[in-house]
């Protein structure tokens, strides 16, 4: 087990399928960043629906992959989906960066 990701669960879905979990991290890999870009989009004050939506899918996946920082991140940014722009893009910056360090993780793997 690593700090960033823990794929015993999911290990145990794809049942050592090496095929089958490159193409759940290609998947992984294309709606993570699908959301990050929408979440840079939507650092504004205050609530907003398209930020706090995109957090929780983000959370969502990166817990089902393992990545449980990752989805602490995702959860804080939806629960704080009222912060400041400020906020919100010193948070996201943080996720990016965790983010980054899962996708190398993967990457690695294959």
């Amino acid at each position: 087990m690593t700090d960033v990701i823990d794929l015993t669960n999911f290990r145990e879905m794809t049942d050592g399928d090496v095929e089958l979990e490159k193409e759940l991290f290609e998947e992984f890999f294309s709606s993570s960043e699908e959301c990050i870009t929408a979440m840079e989009s939507n650092c504004v004050d205050g609530e907003n629906e398209i930020w706090r939506s995109n957090a929780h899918a983000f959370k969502g996946t990166a817990l089902n992959l393992g990545a449980d920082k990752l989805g602490q991140m995702c959860k804080d940014a939806q629960e704080g989906q009222d912060m400041s722009a400020a906020e919100k893009t010193t948070l996201l910056e943080k996720i990016k960066a965790e983010y980054s360090a899962v996708k190398v993780f993967l990457e690695g793997l294959h």
